[in-house]
């Protein structure tokens, strides 16, 4: 019989591929629907790509090998598109764009994900990892400042395998998954009470620009250099303290901006504004710059949000 090389799960049959495919998760669709998920998964020797995009939903893993049988593995979840938040072991991380979080998922867990996402799904034998790197995973890691480089590496491979998988044959994707396999060990050996003792200027300053980024969103003139001289450090300085959050500054302060917008076009004190001068009084300098990034976001028009909250 000929090897099946994707295996897929669209709408309803997402959740049973997921649970064939991950072990056993539980899956809710907040009410939602599931009929626009959909999955494809290839087998990279012993390590397994998945790509999906779901709407929002949580995913609870509390027993995940249910059987003697069931591959053991590792997780790494890179996100593309969307926000969510993993909880393990008394941690929360969060989960943004192209952000690294590698997590064991037989500790139980929650990942939840209030808006629809698109991510990057690697599973990799734990026998594969060092174990005492894999015995310290009981909570999720996150990439610090000094992996950012192997993950933008680890990315652009996951990506690409997708794109040429169908060319490529069995000895080529076994190649492919023990590279993976080797930035991941990489990743996981970074000491790291090095990078928290490395990281603990860096998370201050980084709450100090959130701050000023809250006081200052009305600006659509605020910029990286600007927060920099303020904060008395280079911008480069301020670009390391948001990697330790898997984001940046400005895809950070645009997220603030897209949050603070959709407050206000659910609250009755703005209603009187019109939806420019919502956009223009969290610091976008377009309205049509604003209504592509909210919908990007929240995948609906800034006028449908302000239509659903008026009829409530």
């Amino acid at each position: 019989m000929a090897e099946i090389l994707l295996e897929r799960g669209t709408g309803r049959d997402f959740g049973r591929v997921a649970q064939n495919l991950f072990g056993n998760v539980r899956l809710d669709f907040l009410g939602g629907d599931e009929n626009d998920s959909d999955l494809t998964s290839v087998r990279l020797g012993e390590c397994r790509l998945s790509r999906l995009s779901a709407g929002a939903h949580l995913v609870f893993g509390e027993d995940v090998a249910r059987h003697s049988y069931d591959p053991d593995a590792i997780k790494l979840i890179i996100q593309s598109h969307g926000l969510s938040e993993i909880v393990q072991g008394g941690k929360k991380a969060r989960v943004s764009r192209d952000a690294a979080i590698i997590y064991d998922p037989t500790r139980p867990y929650m990942l939840a994900n209030p808006e629809p996402v698109e991510l990057l799904l690697l599973q990799i034998p734990r026998a594969a990892l060092p174990a005492e790197t894999v015995a310290g995973l009981d909570q999720p890691r996150t990439a610090g400042p000094s992996q950012l480089g192997l993950q933008a590496v680890l990315l652009s491979l996951m990506r690409s395998t997708f794109d040429e998988v169908e060319r490529l044959d069995a000895v080529a994707r076994a190649s492919i998954g023990q590279t993976m396999t080797g930035l991941v060990r990489t990743m996981l050996e970074a000491d790291p009470m090095t990078e928290e003792n490395d990281t603990t200027g860096l998370d201050l300053l980084r709450r100090r620009v959130e701050a000023y980024f809250r006081a200052n969103l009305d600006r659509s003139d605020l910029s990286i250099a600007e927060v920099a001289r303020r904060m008395g450090c280079t911008p480069r300085y301020v670009f390391r303290a948001f990697a330790a959050e898997a984001t940046t500054p400005s895809d950070y302060l645009w997220n603030l901006r897209l949050e603070a917008a959709h407050q206000r076009l659910l609250s009755g004190q703005y209603a009187g504004q019109s939806i420019s001068e919502i956009a223009f009084g969290v610091g976008f300098s377009s309205s049509a710059h604003f209504s592509r990034a909210f919908r990007s976001r929240y995948d609906m028009a800034p006028r449908d949000l302000r239509r659903q909250a008026e009829g409530r």
